[in-house]
């Protein structure tokens, strides 16, 4: 024991408070360097200032808070490695607590992750999430992302729907992957129902057998249920369900197992990590470029707009916003254009709308 004046050991510093010459405070600061302990000092001494909160400890409560929410798995985990990306950034610079992040901070972080400008504009959603978190639980005085501008005129992903035969050569990919009938015909039935139904990849590999129902001779799929309350369903071909119905049984499931794909005893992780690998083998085998599942679902809302449906039409079957469908899929259905073309000519009768050919201006 050499008093509490000796600095050079490995016993954490404490706070001492005094009001009119009696001790009113005695506080571990949690920290054996001086500078930490002075900033966590302060903190104590000015509580208007908001309470002190380690960043680690806030970024902790902060996915807990996601989890408790019921956020998906995958985005839980997006949140987890940008912010344990930030938490590296703040430990290089020595920054602390949540109220010493600025926005300065943030700009530096921000430039030294070089993502694109769409993943960088995704990020700084989570940032404004992370900080608007910290404070309206007064960790922070303020958001200090939402002093950053997000990037303007940022170029959407062009994603090409699938062409008939490109669907074609997928759809005969699958009897070649795998060691037998049993990966070839679950392969079978997830790029069927892909196809006619643009379910994502994880509610595919998740699909509940009592999700299919029979109405007035037409069997049909439960796609989700909108905020209204208001369920949706959305009307499958026999190839699809003659597919469904010849899926085996998952193995290792019980009898009486309610999934298609999921034995109900793997995790969902597990499961759509396998639905994933299934389907990029088929992708591969099919040689066709860049195929992914997601493609599927433009390829449904292109044919939908082509045949006449209305931008609320097909967001309800993609469970998407009416912006969002025209922003990413009106583009790419030439049928549709073609109808617009039709209508104008049909309005302006008389009016001639061929193309001119431009005069060659070397005399």
């Amino acid at each position: 024991m050499r008093g509490r004046d000796v600095l050079k050991c490995n016993c954490p510093l404490w706070a001492d408070g005094y009001i009119n010459g009696k001790r009113v405070l005695r506080q571990s600061l949690g920290t054996r360097d001086m500078a930490r302990a002075r900033k966590k000092a302060v903190a104590l001494e000015s509580p208007d200032n908001g309470v002190y909160k380690p960043l680690a400890e806030a970024i902790t409560a902060f996915i807990e808070h996601c989890e408790s929410e019921g956020l998906q798995f995958s985005t839980v985990r997006k949140y987890r490695n940008s912010l344990n990306h930030l938490k590296s950034f703040c430990e290089a610079r020595k920054i602390d607590a949540v109220d010493e992040l600025t926005a300065d901070h943030l700009d530096a972080f921000r430039a030294g992750r070089a993502l694109k400008p769409i993943t960088g504009s995704k990020e700084l959603q989570l940032l404004r999430q992370f900080c608007g978190f910290c404070f309206d639980r007064k960790w922070a005085g303020e958001n200090a992302a939402k002093r950053i501008k997000p990037p303007r005129n940022i170029k959407p992903n062009d994603v090409e729907p699938f062409s008939t035969a490109e669907v074609a050569s997928i759809i005969k990919a699958c009897d070649t992957i795998g060691r037998g009938p049993y990966e070839r015909l679950r392969a079978l039935a997830m790029i069927l129902t892909l196809r006619y139904t643009a379910l994502r990849i994880g509610d595919v590999a998740m699909l509940n057998k009592d999700r299919l129902s029979r109405e007035s001779g037409r069997w049909r799929i439960f796609l989700r249920t909108e905020k209204s309350g208001k369920p949706v369903f959305l009307p499958i071909p026999r190839e699809l369900k003659e597919a469904l119905d010849c899926v085996p049984m998952p193995r290792g499931a019980a009898e009486d197992c309610r999934h298609y794909f999921w034995n109900g005893l793997s995790s969902e992780r597990t499961m759509k990590d396998t639905a994933d690998r299934s389907l990029s083998a088929v992708f591969k085998a099919s040689m066709v470029l860049r195929a992914h599942a997601h493609r599927f679902r433009h390829t449904l809302a292109t044919e939908l707009l082509g045949k006449g449906a209305s931008f609320v039409d097909v967001a309800d079957i993609l469970g998407n916003s009416p912006e969002i469908v025209r922003k990413h899929y009106a583009k790419w259905s030439p049928a549709r254009q073609a109808r617009i073309d039709d209508l104008m000519a049909r309005v302006h009768v008389g009016t001639d709308f061929t193309t001119l050919e431009p005069k060659n201006q070397i005399q």
